[in-house]
């Protein structure tokens, strides 16, 4: 009955897929709760035969003990995080929505370099030009400014920072 879901089936053993599951657990670990890693196990158990596992909520709401929101608020996160994928499954005989069909997809090591076409070639534009080493790099502000003598604005000569000097105009003001 449920050989269809070979179809859907990412790893060619059970090993490959606890592996993936683990190390997705171990990269996203600070932004799972503890329901959503006991929600990804229960996909995990029950894809163990097939590869996929046809759930509904209420199955995984049993196996966790969690609310039917707890386990779609979880399923939504994991779906989110790359860790599973969702498929709607439409049931052929009633033509209706049945249990979902979750599939624990395969580990992505998002910190490999990504190889680019262009390795190696100079670019042309300004903003990647390479300064000699004996000049210093200049800040963007001064360098849109064009005038590379001017770093603070000048001290207005009516403005006094200084406190005696404030007192000694008070004084004069007021009198004596």
């Amino acid at each position: 009955m449920t050989h269809y879901l070979k179809e859907y089936a990412r790893f060619t053993t059970i090993e490959e897929m606890d592996v993936a599951a683990e190390q997705h657990v171990l990269t996203h670990w600070d932004e799972m709760t503890k329901s959503d890693r006991q929600v990804l196990d229960v996909i995990r158990r029950y894809s163990v035969k097939y590869g996929a596992a046809h759930l509904k909520h209420g199955t995984i709401e049993e196996a966790i003990g969690k609310s039917n929101v707890t386990v779609r608020r979880a399923i939504r996160k994991l779906v989110n995080l790359g860790i599973i994928e969702k498929v709607h499954y439409i049931r052929p005989v009633m033509s209706g929505l049945g249990a979902n069909i979750y599939i624990i997809l395969p580990f992505d090591d998002q910190g490999k370099m990504i190889d680019r076409d262009d390795d190696g070639k100079p670019h042309d534009d300004e903003e990647n030009e390479q300064l000699p080493v004996d000049e210093a790099p200049l800040s963007k502000s001064l360098l849109k400014s064009k005038n590379l003598n001017y770093t603070s604005p000048t001290e207005s000569s009516k403005l006094s920072t200084s406190l005696l000097a404030c007192q000694d105009n008070r004084r004069h003001k007021t009198g004596p």
